[in-house]
């Protein structure tokens, strides 16, 4: 079964015939573009015909669809694409949603990065508001074109909503909430995280509040572009497509061996797998995975996951809810408070406890679920006070970030969630994954990790070298730095 990735953008020579509908860059359609929108609905219907017609059409799954820089829905400028058609589609915007803010041309984005914690600009925060709503509401409604063509029977997915990583409100992903309220949209994608250059032992996360996905009805479907030892900068693989070597940053450095290899791929897969994500291993630009080991290891991660579709419970039994809340990045001005969201999650990681992660829209809907909350976010927006204002009332126990507090030490989260009543599986700062069915624990430091069952249970090990030592309570294994292991319990 198949999953094509559809290229939405435009091609050159209609670049060449629609110089009103090209974004600041003056190279590139517009995503504001009505003409754009049109254009590529009538390119995903012949294209979705013609795969229908084909001999291969009856083995497609889905399709995820694409545009942007990087064909992940960014503004190509990374800027808030601004250009005459954003004014045009802006002042409509306001006319429609907010008549009360008077329309005076686009705003001045260099107010984003003033003085002080927060700008107050109503104008530019209802603008920055609709470089992310005229996004989302583009994608929905091509994935409605594509349900249309299909007749509903495949899968349509796209990258979007990446809140928790791309912290800046002019690349146009924060508007989550609308795509989680389409019917035609049934899966969000991002990569796996890059923070903090992908570090070997963080935890990589999604970048978007999966859990607020999945309780959509959604599925995650994870990007694993795992780095290997075989990973060679494109500028050597194929120069011509990257000619002035911008790929060449640490990021995109191989692994030093093989052994580091499997290590981040069982990480990336345990992840997946306790946390119930579809994905898969995408080899960028060829020859990532190109080793039998590597092969035979992808083999195993099929037969676990496979397995693993016969459990009946399969939900999470995290105990702690964080949540953060995408609106919200419209009014910071400081940028060390929008990225504290961001660097928050590997101290996450860390402290020895599975979390669900939510936009703070869903605080309603789950926060009955939970012994502990953390808010992931300064800024006192509406729905934030309302849910901290909830928690006072229920003296449900609650951390949040402020500008004078932007940041949480692992040592603090167990604290907090050993006072609030969560169980703490691991006391040590290593990263651990835990459902019904799995616990996971990644070596961010070599030594002895002692892993505390809440409840008697027994455990079998599934992947990694080291030996275990288990009692009805704790499983006890000395590990290297990096090492992944992963544990079946019943």
């Amino acid at each position: 079964m198949i999953i094509p990735r559809v290229n939405l953008a435009m091609p050159m020579w209609w670049i060449g015939t629609h110089p009103d509908c090209l974004d600041g860059t003056g190279e590139r359609e517009s995503l504001y573009s009505d003409v754009w929108r049109e254009d590529a609905a009538k390119m995903l219907q012949v294209f979705i015909r013609h795969v229908l017609e084909s001999d291969y059409g009856a083995h497609i799954a889905g399709y995820q669809l694409a545009d942007g820089n990087t064909e992940e829905w960014f503004h190509f400028d990374m800027n808030a694409g601004l250009c005459p058609a954003a004014e045009e589609g802006f002042a409509a915007f306001l006319r429609e949603y907010y008549p009360d803010v008077p329309y005076t041309g686009l705003p001045d984005l260099s107010l984003l990065n003033g003085k002080g914690e927060y700008h107050r600009s109503v104008l530019l925060a209802r603008f920055l508001e609709y470089a992310s709503f005229r996004v989302a509401d583009s994608i929905a409604y091509l994935a409605h074109v594509a349900k249309v063509e299909t007749g509903g029977n495949v899968a349509i997915g796209t990258f979007y909503g990446y809140s928790l990583e791309v912290t800046s409100p002019l690349y146009g992903t924060h508007a989550l909430d609308l795509l989680l309220e389409s019917p035609d949209v049934d899966f969000i994608s991002s990569p796996n995280s890059y923070i903090g250059i992908r570090e070997q032992n963080d935890d990589w996360t999604e970048m978007y509040t999966a859990d607020s996905v999945r309780l959509h009805g959604k599925l995650c479907m994870q990007e694993c572009d795992v780095r290997t030892y075989l990973t060679r900068p494109l500028c050597e693989c194929a120069p011509e497509y990257d000619e002035q070597a911008i790929m060449t940053s640490q990021i995109w450095q191989p692994l030093p061996d093989k052994a580091s290899s499997i290590a981040m791929m069982r990480k990336s897969f345990c992840r997946q797998l306790v946390k119930g994500n579809g994905f898969w291993w995408f080899d960028m630009w060829g020859g990532w995975y190109d080793d039998a080991d590597l092969m035979r290891e992808m083999q195993t991660y099929r037969e676990i996951y496979t397995q693993s579709l016969q459990f009946s419970a399969r939900g999470s039994v995290a105990e702690v809810a964080v949540f953060t809340d995408e609106s919200a990045y419209k009014w910071m001005t400081d940028c060390r408070l929008r990225n504290a969201v961001s660097g928050q999650r590997s101290r996450l990681g860390f402290m020895g406890a599975p979390y669900d992660m939510y936009d703070v829209r869903d605080f309603d809907a789950v926060r009955g679920k939970y012994k502990a909350v953390i808010f992931l976010t300064s800024v006192k927006t509406d729905v934030l006070q309302n849910a901290v204002r909830q928690c006072r009332a229920a003296k449900q126990p609650f951390l949040m970030l402020t500008k004078q507090k932007s940041s949480f030490t692992s040592a603090q989260l167990r604290a907090f969630c050993r006072a609030s009543g969560v169980h703490v599986y691991c006391e040590t700062d290593d990263v651990v994954y835990v459902s019904e069915n799995f616990i996971a624990i990644h070596a961010s430091s070599a030594g002895e990790k002692t892993i505390s069952l809440p409840v008697e249970k027994q455990a079998k090990q599934l992947l990694g070298e080291a030996k275990i030592t288990t009692t009805d309570s704790a499983v006890t294994v000395t590990m290297h730095e990096n090492e992944t292991i992963l544990l079946q319990i019943k």
